[in-house]
């Protein structure tokens, strides 16, 4: 389900996630299914858009392109969870997201405790450490929830 951003909003979104969006690395997230028929890469878009909406109107006066830049990076995990045998998936893929995020888009140690820590409560000692962090883990539930239902 798409944000809802007011046209200057949805500007200022596509400019910090634009480069991120188009990279060839990234968009291989389009080759995967995360909930339903919704894509990795889908799903990524709405977990910036709704950390970056939630941002906004909580004005929680975060810096906006480290909260976008690891919101859209927070399941960088390129493979297909479903049938990857890895049965505890959803305590891995944080720590694994985060690793190839470090390695393709050199992003900030900031940013990467902010990927891998999405997971709370699952990951119960891996706690959001900043404000990014825990507006990712809230946005990635609320996205996760709805793509799971509209599934169903």
């Amino acid at each position: 389900m798409k944000r809802v951003l007011s046209q200057d909003e949805e500007v200022i979104f596509g400019n910090l996630i634009r480069e991120l969006a188009e990279d060839t690395r990234a968009l291989k997230m389009k080759s995967f299914i995360q909930h339903g028929r919704i894509t990795t890469y889908d799903h990524c878009i709405s977990v910036a858009r709704e950390a970056f909406n939630l941002n906004r109107r909580l004005h929680m006066h975060t810096d906006e392109k480290r909260l976008v830049r690891a919101a859209f990076l927070h399941d960088y995990f390129l493979y297909d969870w479903h049938d990857h045998g890895d049965k505890l998936h959803g305590y891995h893929h944080p720590k694994i997201a985060a690793e190839n995020a470090v390695r393709d888009f050199h992003i900030t140690e900031h940013e990467r405790r902010s990927i891998a820590s999405h997971m709370w409560p699952l990951n119960i000692l891996t706690i959001p450490a900043s404000r990014e962090a825990w507006l990712i883990t809230i946005a990635d539930k609320i996205c996760s929830s709805e793509e799971t239902l509209l599934r169903r």
